[in-house]
């Protein structure tokens, strides 16, 4: 596990950019694992203003999505999807064929999590964005005595839905879609990034090293390519 500090929020987003831009330059058509909230979000916006001046920049990209809430009401603007499309696939221009995503509003999402994953049996993750979540988890996989190694249903912790902005939300969600610890530790390179407020503790109990699927973010360090971008302001 390779971490980095950054004296800033900006410091860190733009780290994070020049990792992946060296790695679509090597890998124009690569598979990216993209992730919603605000940790990764001034990466994205790096990545946006790059294009700007380098058209080709993420011309052949592919992107696949992290995770999903699911309970919501139809047509809402929390979900995962309208936070990335609105950060991520519009500005980037990535079009349909290009991007695989979860129907936020299924009324079958165990079938939703059997798509995403059938997807992930013939193709690999080249590059994975997460953030961490205050009690350590990693998309939705939330602690618990044992984990799921592929796209599933996700039971949410209090502590997930205690989270602020879920309460402002009319209907909050009731469950998760997400990829497994299994399908992100295949992938063959990994960022973290440890951003916002809340995020202290969760940070200083991943530096003990300590693997346990009480704290799922500590799995990362079973893997052998795992960059962890930190903003010093926040930890």
């Amino acid at each position: 596990m390779n971490i980095q500090y950054f004296s800033n929020f900006s410091e860190m987003s733009k780290a994070g950019f020049e990792i992946v831009r060296s790695e679509i330059e090597a890998k124009p058509n690569l598979l990216f694992c993209v992730a919603s909230g605000g940790s990764p979000s001034g990466f994205y916006a790096e990545m946006v203003e790059h294009q700007k001046s380098n058209s080709e920049f993420c011309s052949q990209l592919k992107a696949i999505k992290l995770d999903e809430w699911g309970g919501l009401e139809k047509g809402s603007e929390f979900t995962s999807e309208f936070d990335v499309q609105t950060k991520f696939i519009k500005p980037l221009g990535i079009s349909d064929e290009r991007y695989l995503t979860f129907d936020a509003f299924t009324e079958d999402p165990k079938a939703e999590c059997e798509r995403m994953k059938s997807i992930l049996e013939v193709e690999s993750i080249d590059i994975c964005i997460l953030g961490i979540g205050v009690n350590g988890h990693i998309a939705l996989n939330e602690p618990a005595e044992f984990l799921q190694p592929n796209f599933h249903i996700a039971t949410l912790a209090e502590s997930t839905l205690n989270n602020g902005m879920i309460k402002t939300v009319k209907q909050p969600p009731t469950f998760g879609m997400t990829m497994g610890v299994g399908e992100i530790l295949r992938s063959k390179k990994i960022i973290l990034f440890i951003a916002g407020s809340g995020k202290k503790e969760a940070f200083q109990k991943l530096l003990k090293g300590e693997i346990s699927t009480q704290f799922p973010a500590s799995l990362l360090w079973l893997h052998s390519n795992v960059d962890v971008l930190v903003d010093q302001s926040a930890v």
